[in-house]
């Protein structure tokens, strides 16, 4: 069964960009990391406007979003000239302003159950990366939908920036006593990033 994987890169103290410009200049590039055979891993991407327009903005060598499927990439906004604008590359979720929780948890939830029902062959089988940013993986977490947590910790601590769960709505909130992380893995890297896995588990 296809799993939703939150797989990021934060730093030591749990932030996945800077402010203000909401960029990741600290990321340790590490030439051990296989980043073609682990997007090959997943059918799916699923992202908020931010984190899609940190994609938009690499070279397009650096980019493993392009040429994919529209479907396979899934980009969460509220603004509506943005998803006017990406409409034809990517499918776009909640371009009105009254996108909230209710809305990607709906969507998410209805695309896992669409994997599952295709079975373990084809890309039914394949996992679903979640990239971004950390406000909607908050709320794909409280709403029990985040199956594992795979952080690549940077050996970095940044000031300010956006929190890895974001801040939280209140909504669906299941609370701090809602799940648990277990640990699978934990390597260090000659680079210095200890990547991890984390599988979650509800109550």
């Amino acid at each position: 069964m296809p799993l939703l994987r939150y797989n990021l890169a934060p730093t030591l103290n749990g932030l996945i960009t800077s402010h203000p410009t909401n960029t990741t200049p600290w990321i340790v590039p590490d030439p051990t990391i296989d980043f073609p055979s682990l997007y090959a891993e997943f059918s799916t991407f699923l992202l908020g406007r931010k984190t899609y327009e940190t994609f938009l903005s690499m070279p397009p060598g650096d980019n493993p979003l392009l040429g994919r499927p529209k479907e396979s990439v899934v980009v969460f906004t509220r603004d509506s000239v943005k998803a006017k604008e990406w409409e034809g590359d990517v499918t776009v979720v909640g371009s009105g302003s009254g996108l909230g929780s209710a809305g990607v948890v709906e969507f998410v939830r209805g695309l896992m159950g669409e994997l599952k029902r295709k079975g373990p062959d084809g890309e039914g089988g394949k996992d679903v990366w979640l990239m971004g940013g950390g406000e909607v993986a908050g709320m794909l977490l409280r709403a029990g939908l985040v199956d594992v947590v795979e952080a690549a910790i940077m050996p970095v601590v940044v000031g300010q920036g956006a929190k890895m769960f974001g801040e939280g709505d209140g909504e669906g909130d299941k609370g701090e006593a809602g799940w648990k992380l277990v640990l699978e893995k934990a390597e260090a890297l000659a680079s210095g990033i200890l990547m991890t896995r984390y599988r979650v588990v509800y109550d």
